[in-house]
């Protein structure tokens, strides 16, 4: 019995924590490229053509993103391209009524998932390749 009640108190005293990253500014990812969302309004005059929107949320205990991601903006956040300003390095990002200017900061860290629609058509055209090639020899 000694040996139970040591053993609850021995699990009791360990404590369990949980480690969040704290973000230092608001970013999001189009085509490879993280760009950081300022308190800078663009209005609505300046708005060009939709270039994209948030497909997936950064992970907030690992800091991994992939693809078209955001750390503060939910999925389905449009971007759009601000007049007189090159994509590669100016977007303007919704922000529930109004559109901040986001500057471009730094390439994305490299990420298989990025690259899954090129695996898939390789695999997809080796596939086809060794059909046709099996097709072909019992010919």
């Amino acid at each position: 019995m000694k040996r139970v009640i040591w053993m609850v108190v021995l699990l009791l005293s360990v404590s369990l924590s949980v480690h969040a990253l704290s973000w230092a500014y608001a970013f999001v990812v189009l085509d490879g490229r993280v760009y950081e969302v300022t308190d800078i309004k663009v209005s609505e005059a300046d708005l060009g053509d939709v270039v994209g929107e948030v497909e997936t949320l950064a992970d907030d205990m690992t800091g991994d993103y992939y693809g078209d991601a955001s750390n503060m903006y939910p999925i389905g956040t449009e971007y759009r391209q601000v007049d007189g300003e090159s994509v590669e390095d100016v977007l303007a990002v919704e922000d529930e009524t109004e559109w901040k200017r986001a500057e471009f900061v730094h390439e994305a860290p490299f990420d298989s998932r990025n690259h899954v629609d090129v695996i898939a058509y390789a695999a997809i055209g080796l596939g086809i390749a060794v059909f046709l090639a099996t097709r072909l020899r019992k010919r």
